[in-house]
């Protein structure tokens, strides 16, 4: 069985291919998290990159709606094929033939709408009840005077009342 699934992030553009049938070619960037080991050690990032070619109504939908950086989820079967470049080079190139993708970028709103921010509703503001107002005794000269505060009374124990039997 040969089969390649991915997750990552668009490298570039869908490029279109010349053919009879719409093909395009793109990268996928699939990154693997580092980690830290047992013993302390740091494994950092690794990004590992992947060609992929789609074919047909794929390549369509490609090439329409996917741009450098979106994220795709890719699947399909890996391939590896041999050709002479221009200057005569044998090259081999392993790609993805990608049997089915799905975006996974949220779709961008149209740059020609601007819209407004809608006027929220105003929050209900907290208004407390009246209190009733405390009279203040005022001195001679108008100034608020020092009522001191209660103090409890302390509470005095009267002995019992005892009883004689004669």
């Amino acid at each position: 069985m040969n089969k390649q699934t991915m997750i990552g992030n668009l490298g570039r553009d869908p490029e279109q291919l010349q053919s009879q049938t719409p093909m395009c070619r793109f990268t996928v960037a699939v990154t693997k998290k580092g980690y830290t080991t047992q013993s302390g050690v740091a494994v950092p990032d690794h990004t590992e990159w992947f060609n992929v070619l789609c074919v047909g109504k794929n390549a369509e939908i490609a090439l329409q709606y996917l741009h450098k950086g979106d994220k795709v989820y890719a699947e399909g079967e890996t391939y590896t094929s041999e050709f002479t470049d221009q200057q005569g080079v044998k090259t081999t190139r392993t790609e993805v033939r990608c049997e089915r993708f799905e975006m996974l970028t949220p779709k961008q709103q149209p740059q020609t709408q601007q819209y407004a921010p809608q006027p929220q509703p105003a929050a209900p503001q907290y208004q407390p009840s009246p209190q009733p107002q405390q009279q203040v005794p005022v001195g001679v000269y108008g100034q608020a005077v020092q009522q001191p505060s209660p103090q409890p009374q302390p509470q005095t124990q009267q002995p019992a009342q005892q009883t004689y039997w004669p």
